[in-house]
């Protein structure tokens, strides 16, 4: 049998300690459950009622006496307090009172000042407790606010263990002190469909006091009495608690035939859970997820139960809050003609569970440049992943998305508008029922792109251009006459050569055609953001551009002499002044020499180690340490090297042509406040951030380096 005060089923199956559960479930939820513990009990046993007695507790309607615990309540009447009088009242009426109904006591202000929470149902409906509700009422003190509102929704939630009859007997000596509206949750409860009927007794109001409170009786079907001293309450009190016979039709159904439901006391809001049940397993017969808000008129999610099986699974709901777990039963045609009534079905049994937060997040770049694809870390339960425009509420009114079901982490293309946007993490719960679990914010500023290619070219040769830029799925770099600014078909202008970039983001190196006609044109990088979202976005965008002339006197750059001359870039570079890949111009810097440690306040203007003059840039093998790389033209690095044999590799690069400087693996110290991005060999940080061209640099250098094979 399932011990609902020490285990909580997992979700997925097994059982555990609550405690334990933190990892699922968040501390913040189990606390906030521990603390509905005791509200939660009376469902408890009104439901073991409503499977062990259920012939006897249909003839009675269970009542809670709400009982006003504010400071009020210390004022006299006929020099005597008021809190006295209702004690000696209720301890003469309730010697009377039939042990076989259902009693309990709700009290509200009688253990903090101020607060407005301030509410406990003290003793949970059921039969022979008189003796313990005047305990109870003798042991309270009186000293906080009124918030009658609430209370009276509480006994209605507490009341709500079956659909039989139910009513609330408040005793006030004040009006609303906490911004509640009685009147008004008289109407909500009244059109619930409840069998549900407030009575209130206004213990020494006066004059224009009591209309909200007579709204709240007279909208439930309920009475107001106004109890001006002693006399008066016992008198009251001897009204509302009179047994109400419940008249049953000439041929009443028989007893309903007995279920049970065993399922986690809390669950995860969108998460599935299996729950275990018996019952008759008539035709039509289902188990449902309802709200726990009194009514009951509608399910979140239901599944027919199976004659062979003792277990459904249900999904919960994504808002957080307490629901009821149902088994209910269709009536036949002949069973709703005995009743009469338009009940068309029953409630066999009811179980509460709460739906509470679990531990989920979501992680993702502040900022992002037009068109990059971002990679987004999320943990938690599996849901919908959407960019947004910052000031968009409706979750329907993405601009791009994604389901969240495979493992962490995704990537996700931004817009190629700039601009601030919201990435929102949903969970859908039964009933289409949405919620957000986790934002993050995320600015798109100007893309970075540059491309490394010749200024002049033959007319008509094949020639490698290399790109840096988002890289976006169906972004592409094209050649065209100059000045031109269409994007689209409909745009007429005369496209010579083109190239896609999704397969090329490794070596990012695409060969284009030269036109056959000299003169000058541009190469242009074309950013592309699918239109699949519901918002309005832009669906292409000139990123950058770059003027290229078509020459017949213009230097041989087609493709092969191109690959050929970047390969031999290093050694023909100043040879009696740089060094080949992996050998040491400075003796001083062996690896494993206690020197070597002293070099990590390097200077970066030191003795050079690598530079670069070819026009297309310089690939960079060096074999000592094992890295290799690729140089913008113009770019120089100091000697790379090792603290020791397992160290990570340190270089520093710079561009001679200006003050921009970068780091590969630089001591902390060197680093701190410094933006530094993650690479195959380790952190590039860049200690020059307003440099344009350090950034420049840096896209480039992250998607060469790596490991020398």
């Amino acid at each position: 049998m399932y011990d609902r005060s020490s285990t909580i089923e997992y979700p997925y199956g097994g059982e555990i300690g609550a405690k334990a559960m933190l990892p699922y479930c968040s501390r913040a939820a189990i606390k906030w459950h521990e603390e509905l513990k005791a509200m939660r009990m009376c469902w408890v046993g009104a439901v073991c009622l409503a499977i062990g007695g259920q012939v006897a507790h249909a003839q009675q309607a269970n009542t809670i006496i709400v009982m006003d615990g504010s400071g009020s309540m210390w004022g006299q009447i006929d020099d005597r307090p008021k809190l006295e009088i209702a004690r000696q009242t209720l301890a003469e009426v309730l010697v009377d009172f039939p042990a076989e109904r259902g009693l309990g006591l709700l009290a509200y202000g009688h253990r903090r000042k101020g607060d407005c929470s301030d509410i406990e149902l003290l003793v949970p409906p059921a039969p022979e407790t008189a003796s313990q509700l005047l305990s109870s009422a003798n042991a309270m003190r009186f000293q906080g606010k009124t918030p009658l509102t609430d209370a009276v929704r509480r006994a209605a939630l507490d009341l709500r263990s079956t659909e039989d009859a139910a009513t609330v007997i408040l005793i006030t000596d004040g009006l609303e002190t906490c911004e509640g509206d009685p009147c008004a949750l008289g109407r909500e409860l009244e059109q619930s469909g409840v069998d549900f009927t407030a009575h209130v007794v206004g213990f020494g109001l006066q004059g224009a006091e009591t209309s909200a409170l007579e709204c709240l009786a007279t909208e439930t079907g309920g009475q107001y009495f106004d109890a001006s001293d002693a006399r008066g309450l016992r008198d009251a009190l001897n009204q509302t608690l009179a047994t109400r016979e419940v008249q049953q039709a000439d041929a009443a159904l028989p007893p309903p035939p007995p279920a049970t439901l065993e399922a986690p006391v809390i669950a995860g809001r969108a998460t599935q859970i299996e729950v275990r049940w018996s019952g008759p397993a008539r035709e039509g017969d289902y188990i449902d997820i309802a709200p726990f808000d009194g009514a009951g008129t509608h399910a979140f999610d239901a599944t027919p139960v199976v004659a062979d099986s003792d277990t459904v699974m249900l999904t919960m709901p994504a808002e957080l809050g307490d629901y009821v777990l149902r088994y209910v039963q269709p009536l036949t045609q002949e069973e709703e003609a005995m009743i009469a009534d338009g009940t068309r079905e029953r409630t066999l049994t009811l179980r509460n569970i709460a739906v509470v937060d679990i531990d989920n997040f979501l992680r993702a770049p502040d900022v992002a440049g037009q068109g990059a694809m971002v990679s987004v870390d999320w943990a938690g339960p599996k849901g919908f992943l959407g960019l947004y425009h910052a000031n968009q509420t409706n979750f329907d009114a993405w601009l791009a998305g994604m389901s969240l079901v495979e493992s962490s982490p995704v990537e996700m293309q931004m817009p190629l508008d700039e601009g601030d946007y919201v990435l929102r993490y949903i969970v859908e719960g039964s009933g289409s029922n949405s919620a957000e679990l986790a934002v993050e914010n995320i600015t798109v500023t100007a893309a970075q792109v540059s491309f490394l290619a010749p200024d002049r070219v033959r007319p008509g040769v094949d020639f490698t251009l290399i790109w840096s830029g988002p890289g976006g799925p169906r972004d592409w770099i094209d050649l065209v006459d100059a000045d031109v600014e269409g994007l689209y078909s409909g745009e007429v202008y005369s496209e010579y050569s083109y190239a896609y970039l999704r397969n090329s983001t490794e070596d990012r190196a695409i060969t284009l055609t030269a036109p056959e006609m000299p003169g000058t044109y541009d190469l242009r990088y074309i950013a592309e953001f699918p239109q699949s979202g519901r918002d309005d976005t832009s669906e292409r965008a000139l990123l950058f551009r770059q003027t290229l002339t078509v020459a017949a006197d213009a230097p041989d750059w087609s493709a092969d002499v191109a690959e050929t001359e970047e390969v031999t870039a290093v050694n023909e570079v100043q040879n009696s002044e740089i060094p080949e890949a992996g050998d040491a111009a400075d003796p001083t810097m062996q690896e494993g020499d206690d020197t070597q440690s002293n070099t990590d306040d390097i200077a970066i203007d030191d003795d050079l180690g690598y530079l670069c003059e070819e026009q297309l840039g310089c690939s960079i093998e060096d074999r000592k340490t094992g890295i290799s790389f690729f140089l913008r033209p113009g770019w120089a690095t100091d000697f790379p090297y090792r603290d020791g044999p397992e160290a990570p590799v340190r270089i520093n690069f710079f561009d001679t042509a200006s003050e921009a400087r970068l780091s590969l693996n630089a001591p902390p110290e060197v680093t701190e406040g410094m933006l530094c991005l993650p690479s195959t060999m380790g952190p590039v940080c860049n200690l020059t951030p307003d440099e344009p061209a350090a950034l420049l640099g840096a896209t480039l250098l992250l998607q060469t380096i790596q490991p020398l094979n």
